[in-house]
């Protein structure tokens, strides 16, 4: 992520409607799942922090690493969890030496340059029967400034991302879709942008929304956390994934 970008980043995940319902769906779909007791979990990737707050189970043991200096402090300040400054290829010692129930990735596989290499790092650094979850944006032919701007490598399908997964040797536990409901407009944003050559805004998707629409979009994109508990989305902007260490 770019440094001028870093800290704005910041201020969006606190308010922003899309970063709030993300959240609110993840809590949901985390607690359908059948966790140890007082379950360690590693988030690679916490950003400023809102996610290790707010996402878990309540009884877990959490750590967090956070290769950006700025947002590690940031998110250090946040709570009671552990947060380590490093990139996932270079783990302190602290995390080098510890095993983990959980390990979860959102919106970060697509960042890392070799992503089948940061599956293997989690593979390892989890227990026999550990699951790994995390999330990723959905389809490269909706590849836009928003990816540039955070300095996407890529963006995936269920079946490639299942395949990096398998590769792995994780086995594959859910997979969906999500943020489906928002889905035609989003598409018709970016193909209509790409279509058109119109220079899309420099920061991204964040300056299509402003403020006074936060509310009814949060509401829409985090109503789907409803309907995630019954069946999966055969399509959407982001893709979701659990896994188990084989």
């Amino acid at each position: 992520m770019e440094q001028s970008y870093a800290q704005h980043y910041a201020l969006l995940e606190g308010e922003h409607w899309w970063f709030r319902a993300r959240r609110v769906i993840l809590r949901d779909l985390l607690a359908q799942f059948k966790w140890p007791q007082r379950p360690r979990i590693l988030e690679i990737g916490v950003g400023p922090g809102y996610s290790l707050l707010e996402v878990y189970p309540p009884d877990a043991c959490l750590e967090g690493v956070e290769p950006d200096q700025g947002l590690a402090r940031l998110a250090a300040k946040r709570g009671p969890a552990a947060v380590f400054q490093a990139p996932i290829d270079q783990l302190p010692p602290e995390i080098q030496d510890r095993s983990y129930d959980g390990i979860t990735m959102f919106d970060v596989l697509e960042h890392i340059q070799d992503d089948g290499d940061a599956l293997q790092i989690v593979h390892r650094k989890l227990r026999p029967g550990g699951r790994i979850v995390l999330s990723v944006p959905a389809y490269n032919w909706l590849w836009g400034q928003q990816d540039i701007v955070n300095q996407h490598c890529r963006r995936y399908t269920l079946r490639t991302l299942r395949d990096k997964l398998q590769a792995a040797n994780f086995a594959i536990e859910r997979m969906t879709y999500f943020n489906t409901f928002l889905f035609p407009p989003i598409a018709a944003v970016r193909l209509a942008t790409r279509v058109t050559r119109r220079q899309p805004a420099e920061e991204g998707d964040f300056t299509y929304v402003r403020r006074p629409s936060n509310a009814a979009l949060f509401t829409l994109f985090a109503s789907e956390r409803v309907f995630l508990r019954y069946f999966d989305f055969p399509f959407g902007v982001s893709v979701f994934a659990a896994a188990l260490k084989e």
